[in-house]
């Protein structure tokens, strides 16, 4: 087992090498996860993923979240969970005063947790959790998962120095941090996955009837949060040219403003969608349920770092129509499991979706290639098996050291 070390001073590598016959056993690892928002969105999604599958493969988990359904759910899947103040990071005005101010009193709560749960890992789901945590101090190790592609410049040098692991979702992450702070041997990317068992391919005529759609048109689909960058405005705009070639399809929006922060926007996304007589589904968090009402999923979000939708919907066999961009190309191989277009260009997405609808066959071929894809690369049981496996290296690699059974080379 290799693990190579930023250049020293003399230009050198070194490259640590521990005994090949040696297994590093998860058992002994108990890892605490940290997050700041307890609304269910993608990120906090698969932190319940992880924190829930990681036991079976033998490590202990705890969760320091605030109160709300993500606390819930932890609980309810009876993860030790311990309640932390909400912390929804800002950057201007008064709302940045409040987010600092927070910041600073997070981490006497969060020494209390380390104290009684005495984690190995800290494992923080963002860099507002890594901020959240503080200092942390031997013997425990500071774990930092990259989920955004708009990070903060100011303090991200300071903040990595901090973290033994960095864990980034996708390669436009992993590529957005190495244009902000050097590479390290820390940097790991290891790309979200979803739970299989929850995404498999459903039966189309149930779906269509639990939400009142048209069991004889076809149906095109779209699932995000109402944020601007997710671009539902574009998905309107391509559902007017597909109209024009197939007048009888049915559109359909999922998703709501998960915290409330562009009223103004989606206000005026409510007007444009009830002139296009496009339906709207807002409070609806098992996506597995409406996803097989679609014949298409159309993701046509801008600088997406990573696309869980688009694996839930490959994952069900529904043939993926997504703009090339952020960590979709990750997911999507154009033409052979979906189709990629330019973003901001809805005569392309409207192009696909027709080819899709004209014809049948292919699109079948696309949704199940689709699916073996997710069955091979985005599983939360291969997310967790890499995890684990960090874990478990780290952890005993530090254990190997102190008793020098580890040997350097030059």
């Amino acid at each position: 087992m290799l693990l190579d070390f930023p250049a020293e001073a003399n230009g050198k590598i070194p490259v640590l090498r521990c005994n090949p016959e040696r297994r590093y056993n998860a058992r002994t690892v108990k890892v605490l996860f940290v997050e700041t928002v307890s609304e269910m969105g993608g990120a906090q999604q698969s932190l319940y993923e992880i924190c829930t599958a990681l036991p079976s493969r033998g490590v202990e988990v705890a969760a320091a979240v605030p109160p709300g359904p993500l606390y819930d759910a932890l609980r309810a899947a009876r993860v030790d969970v311990y309640a932390i103040a909400p912390i929804r990071a800002r950057r201007r005005g008064l709302g940045l005063f409040t987010t600092l101010l927070k910041l600073a009193c997070s981490p006497w709560r969060i020494r209390q947790i380390i104290r009684d749960f005495k984690p190995d890992i800290i494992h923080a789901n963002s860099v507002t959790s890594v901020l959240a945590v503080g200092r942390v101090r031997p013997p425990a190790f500071l774990f930092m998962h990259i989920r955004d592609l708009r990070l903060p410049s100011f303090g991200m040098r300071r903040i990595a120095r901090r973290c033994t692991r960095i864990i980034a979702i996708s390669t436009a992450v992993e590529t957005c941090l190495i244009n902000i702070i050097p590479p390290t041997s820390k940097n790991r990317l290891i790309h979200n996955g979803i739970d299989i068992a929850r995404f498999t391919p459903g039966d189309k005529t149930a779906a269509r009837k639990r939400f009142a759609l048209p069991e004889d048109v076809p149906v095109i689909g779209m699932v995000a949060h109402l944020i601007p960058w997710k671009q539902h405005d574009l998905f309107l705009a391509a559902a007017a040219k597909i109209r024009a070639t197939f007048p009888s399809v049915q559109f359909v929006i999922v998703g709501r403003d998960l915290f409330g922060e562009h009223t103004a926007w989606v206000k005026r996304l409510r007007d444009q969608i009830s002139q296009q007589a496009v339906r709207w589904i807002q409070d609806l968090n098992e996506t597995e349920k409406i996803l097989p009402a679609f014949d298409v999923l159309v993701h046509p979000a801008k600088d997406e770092p990573f696309g869980r939708v688009v694996c839930e919907a490959m994952a069900m066999r529904i043939p993926v129509v997504a703009v090339r961009s952020g960590g979709i190309p990750d997911i999507i191989r154009d033409g052979i499991n979906g189709y990629l277009v330019p973003h901001d260009d809805a005569g392309a997405i409207a192009g696909r979706v027709c080819e899709l609808l004209d014809d049948p066959g292919h699109a079948r071929a696309l949704a199940y290639a689709a699916r073996k894809r997710i069955l091979r690369k985005f599983t939360t049981a291969r997310l967790t098996r890499q995890l684990s496996d960090e874990y478990a290296f780290v952890v005993h690699f530090q254990r190997e050291r102190s008793l020098g059974r580890i040997f350097f080379y030059s």
